[in-house]
């Protein structure tokens, strides 16, 4: 149907609880109009039915002609007044009470100006304007003003009839006609108004239950964003109700445990189990404590996860309590803490080893002021090297250490730097002992500074090289060494002499899952995932090398400890000698993966995990060049479900969802290794097979994904086959390039679905497939 004709089309006479009463009374009085028009033109036959017996057939056609002529125009007025919008039916009102004036004006000057001579036809005219009279009160009373002008016109015609004509028993027809008007102007007005309150009833019916849609949908906007709002933050929430045993955890709690089915965790996790044998008294009393006397719940305990493990939590609950002051329900939090815990262990043990390395250094630790009065000093060094005790020293200046002979401005130019805030490293001086003798020390010094930049304190190491001196030549190159290791500490470290590892720091070992001492000695090539890759390394740092820079690649490198993983690595080489090479190596693994991620998720459909449109045509513009260069025959099918529709619609877009995943997992496993199917929006699917040897394999093929579509559901009662339509274009017959087999693959999937759907379609056999337009061959 035209949006034209559908526009005139009358529509069924329903309440519109939105429009004003007296808009709804209009239109209800418009659509009774409409049909009470076909009574009016019996009425308006047999009134000119009476002229004709007399023998007046001008008059009586004329007259036929204007009531039959005025009551169809009614027809197509109300018609026209049912297809305008409510404001226009509103501004328009004057037209129908207009109309229903003009018809009564019309029967009214019929009965006074062509009533037959006969008194009794003359009757009869007068008891159908009666009639008609009752019908038009009715139908025009309920919109108001339009029965009143129909009434008084067609009222006063009678009237005027009466006086003018003598029937018999005048006075006995005058009363009845009487005693009608009044009784139709009385049940028009009651239907006016029953009508009228119906509609006001059913109005404010209709706002209360909007009002309260609102209500439940506003609450059920709340009852989201309170659920979005839990499983958006760090902190997993339970809630429970002490009385009922009901429970409630949110995502982010079950998460936290590593469980990933969060209704299968609400079933089976028992807080009180979980809890860590150490943790449980403490955990459970403090719990008590709190639902039964109020006291403050916040702990930090352990809880076992999916994979039977434990983590650290920092818990707080709160209860919500009755009138008579008793807990109904307990609310707690739980945040993943574990981190954190691993960080306070490590930095607790940390701390242990440097004050362990510090009261075993056989150097002295010290540290001063902003102004150079020495504030700490390691005691074990200080008695071992000068013969203070720390009273004897703290307080006094660092300069006061010195011996007589030290050039004092030498040493304070060298040494003062650290006081206006630059480090100082390896600063060699001599220092008086306490019983007189001189100490040789070397001294490296940093300094701290507060939140606004200033300089705080200045922590140095004194250190005794009076023996060391003699082998300073022979330990400079370890000094080098471990210097080097010191500043890279975070990266893997490995120095590689002719080729093979000479020395490695923890990080690389932890890196590869070994122990330093294995590497030692053995070949760079033994870490690498690819040996291959060591020649374009040293060759690459020998190019740098020349210019005085250092070569980066990516490089993968074998874990060792028997997993089988690889780890992505930038490596950084310079070259120290002819045979001497520094690698640096940063763990980029995580980078890697989150390229690999970014890619895949660009290129392929994220419900099915099936390549997308885009990769599909990358690998058709490929694929086909190939088929095209070596003459070989392709096809492009393209599949859509039918009946997908009512799966979403019976059981739900879950299940729906459920259903294209298990039809991509079987469409997968029916193609060859070489064939490519993709999902390229809703339920259509496209599958390319590059390399065919006739046409008749592409038609098993067909029928292999027709049958690995196909599915039947059932559930709460209701049952539903699924089946598909597929449209088959070859290459080149059907087209020279991926766009026009694609289109014509369409169009035959089309052409199936109108066949009957649950089967394929040639497109060269496909009726409604356009013929193949010329195309330039692929790139």
């Amino acid at each position: 149907m035209s949006d034209s004709n559908r526009a005139t089309e009358p529509r069924p006479p329903t309440i519109d609880s939105t429009a004003s009463p007296s808009a709804e009374l209009l239109r209800l009085s418009v659509n009774a109009g409409r049909f009470t028009s076909v009574a009016g033109v019996a009425f308006a036959l047999a009134f000119v039915l009476a002229l004709l017996y007399e023998g007046q057939w001008i008059v009586g056609g004329l007259v036929g002609v204007v009531l039959v002529g005025a009551l169809v125009g009614r027809i197509q007025l109300c018609r026209r007044l049912l297809a305008m919008t409510r404001s226009e039916r509103l501004d328009r009102a004057h037209w129908f009470t207009g109309a229903a004036g003009l018809e009564g004006a019309l029967w009214a000057a019929s009965l006074l100006l062509a009533a037959p001579a006969n008194p009794v036809a003359a009757l009869l005219q007068f008891e159908i304007t009666v009639a008609i009279t009752m019908v038009g009160a009715l139908t025009y009373g309920i919109a108001g003003w339009a029965g009143v002008a129909f009434g008084a016109a067609i009222a006063l015609g009678q009237l005027g009839f009466l006086l003018l004509r003598t029937l018999p028993m005048h006075e006995l027809i005058a009363l009845a006609w009487l005693l009608t008007l009044a009784a139709v102007t009385g049940v028009a007005f009651w239907l006016r108004n029953a009508l009228g309150d119906l509609l006001i009833s059913r109005a404010r019916a209709d706002r209360v239950r909007r009002v309260r849609e609102r209500a439940a949908a506003e609450l059920n906007r709340h009852r989201e964003q309170l659920r979005l709002a839990l499983d958006a933050i760090d902190a997993g929430v339970s809630d429970t109700n002490l009385q009922t045993g009901e429970r409630f955890l949110s995502a982010r709690y079950a998460a936290i445990l590593g469980y990933r089915d969060a209704e299968g965790f609400l079933r089976t996790h028992r807080f009180s189990e979980s809890l860590h044998p150490e943790d449980q008294a403490r955990v459970r009393e403090s719990r008590r404590r709190h639902i039964e006397q109020g006291e403050r719940f916040e702990e930090e305990f352990r809880l076992r996860t999916a994979a039977g493990t434990y983590v650290w939590v920092h818990a707080r609950g709160e209860s919500v309590r009755g009138s008579d002051g008793k807990a109904t329900r307990f609310v707690m939090s739980i945040l993943d803490v574990t981190a954190r815990r691993n960080a306070e262990r490590q930095l607790a043990a940390s701390e242990r080893r440097y004050r362990a390395l510090v009261d075993a250094s056989p150097s002295l630790i010290w540290a001063c002021d902003a102004r150079g009065r020495l504030t700490y000093l390691s005691a074990r060094a200080l008695q071992k090297m000068y013969g203070y005790e720390p009273n004897e020293a703290l307080g006094r200046h660092v300069l006061s250490l010195n011996a007589p002979h030290v050039p004092v401005f030498g040493f304070r130019r060298r040494f003062h730097a650290v006081l206006r805030g630059r480090p100082v490293f390896d600063v060699e001086v001599t220092h008086l002992r306490a019983d007189g003798q001189a100490l040789s020390v070397q001294v490296s010094a940093q300094p701290q500074f507060d939140e606004r930049g200033r300089l705080e304190s200045v922590i140095g190491v004194a250190s005794d090289i009076t023996t060391l001196k003699r082998r300073e030549a022979e330990l400079n190159r370890a000094l080098v060494n471990q210097q080097a290791v010191f500043e890279a500490a975070g990266e893997g470290i490995a120095f590689v002499r002719n080729e093979k590892i000479e020395s490695a720091n923890p990080a690389l070992s932890k890196m590869l899952g070994i122990t330093r001492d294995w590497m030692i000695g053995r070949p760079v090539r033994t870490i690498l995932a690819d040996s291959g890759a060591w020649e374009n390394v040293t060759s690459a740092a020998q190019e740098a090398g020349a210019r005085g820079e250092a070569a980066i690649h990516e490089v993968m490198l074998q874990v060792l400890d028997g997993t089988g993983r690889t780890v992505w690595c930038q490596l950084t080489s310079r070259r120290l000698g002819s045979d001497v090479m520094i690698l640096v190596l940063t763990d980029i693994t995580m980078l890697k993966r989150r390229e690999e991620l970014a890619w895949h998720q660009a290129n392929h459909d994220e419900l099915t995990g099936l390549p997308n449109r885009r990769l599909l045509m990358e690998h058709a513009r490929r694929l086909l060049s190939v088929a095209m260069r070596q003459k070989r025959l392709a096809a492009v099918m393209v599949l859509d479900l039918d009946g997908f529709k009512e799966v979403n619609d019976l059981f739900g877009h879950t299940h729906g969802d459920a259903l294209l995943r298990r039809v991509a997992l079987r469409l997968s496993s029916v193609l060859r290794e070489c064939d490519v199917v993709a999902r390229t929006g809703g339920d259509e699917f496209v599958a390319l097979l590059p390399d065919i040897e006739q046409p008749a394999a592409a038609m098993v093929v067909a029928e292999k994904l027709i049958a690995g579509a196909s599915e039947s559901l059932e559930g709460g009662g209701r049952s539903l086959t699924i089946h598909a339509s597929v449209g088959v274009a070859l290459f080149p017959a059907d087209g020279l390039d991926f766009d026009a087999l694609l289109s014509r693959a369409d169009a035959a999937m089309y052409d199936a679905k109108g066949a009957g759907k649950n089967r394929y379609r040639l497109a060269s056999e496909a009726a409604s497939v356009p013929a193949p337009q010329p195309a330039s061959p692929p790139p």
